[in-house]
């Protein structure tokens, strides 16, 4: 046990250290300024940010820990794939973003979404929605990430600390680092996380399926109900509930069709914390470029964010056992971390923990830098 401790910890180190290292390196050499006001190099990461770099900020700002530990806790309970939709249905929202949005935001010269509603309205109405924005980051955003984000690290090395304890570690590290780098060195640790992140995510899921009694055709054949988009009732499960019970899922079929498209555009074309980067590309075709490539890795993210809460159901039903243990979900919350812990080799944990602490401190990190840019830039 100490010995796996001490090589989690090592691997935990390397990677959180590299990711610092490089991203200073970046934002030293790597990328040249276009503006030369210190608000735009602030706020805007001096709008040189290139598409890759855009992509990869996008994908790490989304995929935070509220989605890995929310939306797989949502699919277990829900016992269906509905919540598929919050992934492959975003990426029409954000072709939209890229083909009808993004020109008309660049034409302007805007660095914030309400800024637009300024344009085209009057000052009370852009003052109004940024007020709104901030409230949302600081009541619903910022605290939904660090109990997500702490949970998921309590859970993958078993700390005995309180839960508010992790939150408020990780909330001090990310204010820190938001208020000393600017959205530059927050988008290219993304980018440099993200990359770790497809590394770890794809894994976990490829691990699962192989644990299952006959791999993918286990999947197909005893979850086919399981994994099913479109459904009127599934046999869902509630926190304080032994059994499953035939209910409505939490997202219906019709929603999935008409009200989540409408959330999927909010999000992507209007939400600050995710136009912000977009906002700060090199130009409009890097822009477009970076939304563009991330709305492709959107279509095979419910890999990712769907398909372990669907595996955890099935590793449960089947009584599959690890190091002589069966395997147990106590909450929807926790199969994701409990299935970390089940099928990745005990030294790739810190790593693990590593791009999942990246993640967190990425959206909120980048909750607080758009908070500033609303408040500095717009009130």
């Amino acid at each position: 046990m100490a010995e796996h401790l001490a090589l989690q910890i090592c691997t935990f180190l390397i990677w959180t250290l590299g990711v610092a290292g490089l991203t200073w390196l970046f934002c030293r050499y790597g990328i040249k300024n276009r503006t030369e006001g210190a608000g735009d190099d602030y706020f805007a990461g001096g709008r040189a940010l290139k598409w890759y770099i855009c992509a990869g900020s996008l994908m790490l700002t989304n995929l935070s820990t509220e989605q890995l530990v929310g939306l797989n806790g949502t699919v277990f309970a829900d016992g269906c794939l509905c919540g598929i939709w919050w992934e492959a249905g975003a990426a029409i929202a954000m072709i939209v973003t890229a083909t009808v949005f993004l020109p008309r935001f660049f034409a302007l010269g805007l660095t914030t979404t309400s800024g637009f509603l300024g344009e085209r309205y009057d000052l009370t109405l852009r003052t109004m929605v940024s007020c709104i924005f901030m409230v949302y980051y600081a009541v619903v955003l910022c605290p939904l990430v660090l109990y997500t984000g702490a949970l998921a690290v309590k859970d993958i090395f078993d700390l005995s600390v309180p839960l508010w304890v992790v939150s408020l570690v990780i909330g001090l590290l990310g204010a820190v680092y938001a208020l000393t780098g600017g959205l530059k060195a927050v988008a290219v640790s993304d980018c440099l996380n993200g990359i770790g992140l497809i590394i770890a995510g794809f894994w976990v899921p490829i691990a699962a399926i192989n644990a299952l009694p006959n791999g993918l055709s286990t999947l197909f054949e005893d979850g086919s109900e399981l994994l099913k988009p479109l459904v009127e009732r599934s046999w869902t499960i509630e926190e304080d509930e032994v059994a499953r019970a035939e209910r409505v899922p939490s997202v219906p079929w019709h929603v999935n069709l008409t009200g989540l498209l409408l959330t999927n555009m909010y999000y992507w074309s209007t939400n600050q914390v995710i136009m912000q980067r977009v906002l700060a590309a090199e130009s409009l075709s890097n822009g477009q470029k970076g939304v563009l490539f991330a709305a492709m890795m959107k279509v095979v993210g419910f890999a990712l964010l769907c398909i372990p809460g669907i595996v955890g159901i099935l590793l449960q039903a089947h009584g599959v056992t690890f190091e002589g243990e069966a395997f147990v979900v106590e909450k929807p919350d926790e199969v994701y971390s409990t299935l970390v812990k089940a099928v990745m080799p005990k030294w790739s944990l810190g790593f693990f923990a590593a791009v999942l602490l990246g993640s967190v401190l990425s959206t909120f990190n980048s909750a607080l830098n758009s908070a500033s840019t609303i408040f500095g830039l717009e009130i």
